[in-house]
């Protein structure tokens, strides 16, 4: 745990001065840091996360319970990130801000503190929440054509891909094929963790 905190230290001395009088809140991992079954990662935190300053407590958080429920585990027994730490916003047309994806530059100027928190918990498994952790960890690839299969990340470490929980919202039809998904992973993880 106090190797995550000296990353955590790290990523703040790194990002601040990026970000000269805005007040972005950086929002680490949160969950089991000392070799859990699984280690989810999603792609960055949305509003309610900045608040609370802790990774899936929004919308997505409700369905990563769903997802925790399929599993029959607790989110304490597992450990859950985004690539990046920070909320990606945007002005909306009404001149709210809202989230937006992160972009080319933020993911890469993140995945480094992502590999490196990954080394520190240890996770036997990893499980990918939608196409920007998927493509941080293996490339030029899409969660259309990964999903619901075991496959190697870049790190050696096994890697489970998922849509992500947001896209159920949006996309009604996601549902099923990510509730199957879940189910695979839940009914293949022993196996595969203990290869």
């Amino acid at each position: 745990m106090a190797d995550l905190r000296m990353l955590e230290r790290e990523v703040e001395a790194f990002f601040r001065p990026l970000f000269p009088g805005e007040d972005k809140i950086l929002v680490f991992g949160d969950g089991k840091s000392d070799q859990p079954p699984l280690m989810l990662i999603g792609e960055a935190p949305g509003e309610q996360e900045t608040i609370k300053r802790r990774p899936f407590v929004g919308k997505a958080g409700k369905n990563l319970d769903e997802f925790l429920q399929l599993m029959g585990m607790q989110r304490e027994e597992i450990f859950v990130s985004n690539v990046v730490k920070i909320r990606p916003t945007a002005v909306g047309p009404t001149g709210r801000i809202r989230n937006r994806p992160p972009s080319k530059e933020e993911i890469a100027l993140f995945r480094p503190y992502l590999m490196k928190e990954i080394d520190l918990v240890q996770p036997r498994a990893l499980v990918t929440l939608g196409n920007v952790p998927l493509q941080a960890l293996m490339g030029k690839v899409t969660v259309g054509d990964m999903h619901g299969k075991w496959h190697t990340a870049c790190n050696g470490l096994p890697l489970f891909a998922l849509y992500h929980p947001a896209a159920i919202i949006y996309r009604r039809e996601l549902k099923e094929v990510y509730e199957q998904d879940v189910c695979s992973l839940r009914d293949s993880l022993t196996i595969q963790t203990q290869k």
